[in-house]
């Protein structure tokens, strides 16, 4: 980057990040998710580091909080406040450390840590033990006056039991639990998230407002005219005079246990019973008199920092869209990244979805965008940042023929498709597909390509068909692994019909939908072999599926219309060749089990397990899980933000589990753990 095109960069930061700034802090509102925003004023230090004849007074990394909103009365501060400075892995903790031992010309340093909560950070004033004051942190200088919404706190002392006078700083915040309680009863908020409603309730003008909002605060800054030692003798002083704080608080050594309890935190799980908003740990030198000796910059305290945790949401530059074929013929935009490190991992290619959504997001090759990966889900790309484009954006067109062989897409659906079976994007997908399914270490997408690009396999069916010589040509595959993958083959000869369903990449037929029809097959011609199954096939009608419980028209059309192709015969008529049969598990006797004969549909999330293992639950009980709301579904299983699944259920008179009520069927201590 020229020194041009920095400054060009450097405005459209600036003018982005205040915009996110004065919304996030005055408005309560996020026009661009926290990681982003925390991104964005990265980059922006980074640029002003590399072209220091660019930083400006006003520039957002060179200043506190945001400019005042005006609708409440203003405090000036008794001692300025100041943020932190932020660092996303271990190798930033350790850049700090450096820093202050430096700094301080030691050789150790002891670190407090303490989990980061994700509130509105407030000022308190006591004198002579009565709170008279509490206020906003607003520019560092000058805050707001917010004591009628702050009296309000269910744990705030309004008299301690020595008349003090002193200042105490903390964050203010709602609670996840009484966060949804909150946004069940007033529906017309739109609050993201409990750091938002907490910010919006403090600057309520009418107290009443914030009282039945349980507002909360956790202290963590004392004034300099009450003498503590440290952070730990800090909060045995506020335990004294009932002041509360975070109880997550440990003290270390020396940095390389900060790093491992910073990582510890950054993991889903460990933060799961957390009942409070949190978004990364402080980590700070702990003993105080060192503390005076590092003291500040403009804006930030030198000797703390907040380390982040991963964020599932940032932002990278979109180079170039590839549409990408899949096994069914479904054609999605690719975007391909400016790599980006999310949650963990490294990303380089995002979804678009389909032609629709790539046109509704307005997205230009070129564009600085916003991708998200929650879980593990794939990366997808949110939103352009359109204030940060420069011209040299350009349009994306949908293409109207199959960008692998060239045939034209069905574009009557949302979905584009190419109807070509023989197309050969659809038959490798197909092939990763099954390959997956069979679950064979070292059978992953690259060993399929290498036997596609030799010509040594067609089908599912001509994996089995691999012999030494074969699999000898492969690059990197030497006597261990040729013998390791064919042994693996012979093991799993025997598929059971649900594999084999599923694996075959059937329109509209998943995992779930595979189960059904494999049991149909079972409850109507017993067991049998891969040898009889096309002669059992050929006796059924479409009319026979239309009546498989928790199939739709859609999905029993599409496999009927499967076991119809040509290509389906030669495939099922290749693995009676090959030796590849049906395995028929011992099944259970269902009608002992508690759900016996119930049909099941489960919708919204659920705070003690996830929906695969609810589903365990069920069908180890005996149950159905049913796809799609009707009446042929004996229970819905509904959890948090159940939506019109749950209002279709109590028109139809369906009976409704909670997940209390769920766990007490099946006999389950509810827990915020998984079941398993």
């Amino acid at each position: 980057m020229d020194k041009q095109e920095a400054k060009i960069r450097i405005e459209k930061l600036r003018e982005k990040l205040w915009e996110a700034i004065k919304a996030y802090f005055n408005e309560n509102r996020e026009i661009v998710p926290e990681s982003v925003r925390d991104q964005m004023k990265k980059e922006l230090i980074e640029l002003e580091t590399q072209f220091p004849e660019f930083i400006d007074a006003n520039s957002p990394t060179q200043r506190v909080g945001a400019p005042l909103s005006g609708k409440l009365p203003k405090i000036t501060h008794k001692s300025a406040k100041y943020s932190l400075g932020d660092v996303f892995d271990g190798e930033e903790l350790r850049d700090f450390d450096e820093r202050v031992k430096r700094f301080l010309k030691v050789e150790q340093v002891e670190y407090s840590c303490e989990v980061k909560i994700d509130g509105i950070n407030v000022t308190l004033w006591y004198e002579k033990g009565i709170l008279v004051k509490a206020v906003t942190r607003g520019d560092g200088k000058i805050g707001e006056d917010i004591t009628h919404t702050i009296r309000t706190c269910e744990n705030v002392p309004k008299q301690l039991s020595d008349p003090l006078t002193m200042e105490v700083s903390g964050e203010c915040f709602i609670a996840q639990k009484d966060f949804e309680e909150i946004q069940k009863k007033e529906t017309k908020l739109e609050f993201k998230n409990p750091r938002n409603l907490a910010a919006g309730t403090v600057r309520q003008l009418d107290p009443r407002v914030a009282e039945g909002r349980h507002l909360r605060m956790f202290l963590y800054e004392l004034s300099a005219n009450i003498e503590t030692a440290n952070q730990k003798s800090m909060f045995e002083f506020f335990d004294k005079l009932n002041l509360p704080h975070e109880k997550e608080f440990e003290v270390f050594s020396n940095i390389e246990k900060v790093i491992k309890f910073c990582e510890k935190w950054s993991k889903t799980e460990t933060r799961k019973d957390v009942w409070y908003p949190i978004d990364g740990i402080v980590v700070k030198v702990h003993d105080f008199q060192l503390r005076r000796r590092m003291g500040y910059t403009a804006k930030t305290a030198k000797y703390a920092v907040a380390w982040k945790f991963p964020a599932e949401e940032k932002y990278t530059k979109l180079l170039d869209v590839h549409f990408q074929v899949g096994r069914t013929g479904a054609v999605t935009p690719v975007g391909i990244l400016e790599p980006v490190d999310i949650s963990g991992s490294t990303v380089s290619r995002a979804t678009l979805h389909n032609e629709g959504e790539m046109k509704r997001k307005k997205v230009q090759i070129g564009d600085t965008v916003i991708v998200r990966k929650a879980g593990e889900i794939i990366p997808e790309i949110l939103a352009p940042i359109t204030d940060l484009r420069d011209g040299s954006e350009t349009k994306i067109a949908f293409p109207s023929n199959c960008p692998e062989c060239g045939e034209k897409l069905d574009r009557d659906e949302i979905v584009a498709r190419c109807e070509n079976a023989k197309c050969p994007a659809r038959h490798r997908e197909s092939l990763y597909h099954f390959a997956k399914v069979l679950k064979i270490d070292g059978l992953g997408t690259k060993t399929i390509d290498g036997l596609l690009e030799l010509n040594l396999i067609t089908t599912p069916a001509s994996l089995w068909k691999l012999d030494q010589f074969d699999l000898a040509m492969m690059p990197g595959f030497k006597h261990k692994k040729v013998f390791n993958l064919l042994d693996s083959l012979i093991a799993r000869k025997y598929l059971t019909l649900e594999e084999i369903f599923s694996g075959l990449g059937i329109r509209h037929v998943g995992a779930e939908n595979a189960k059904l029809f494999a049991d149909f097959f079972r409850s109507k011609f017993g067991d049998f072999g891969i040898n009889t199954f096309l002669k059992h096939a050929e006796t059924l009608t479409s009319n026979d599926f239309l009546h498989v419980d928790g199939i739709g028209e859609k999905v029993a059309l599409s496999f009927f219309d499967f076991l119809q192709e040509d290509r389906t015969h030669f495939l099922f008529n290749e693995f009676k060749d090959i030796g590849v049969d049906i395995l028929w598990e011992e099944q259970k006797d269902l009608s002992s089990l508690r759900f016996s004969d119930q049909k099941f549909l489960i919708t919204g999330s659920f705070e003690s397990f996830s929906r695969d293992e609810l589903k365990k639950v069920i069908t180890d009980n005996g149950g159905k899980i049913l796809s799609s709301i009707s009446n042929n579904v004996d229970v819905l299983v509904a959890g948090e933000k159940a939506g019109s699944k749950l209002t279709k259920a109590e028109e139809l008179g369906i009976t409704v589990w909670n997940e209390e009520t769920f766990c007490e069927k099946v006999g389950i201590v509810r827990e915020k753990q998984s079941l398993f």
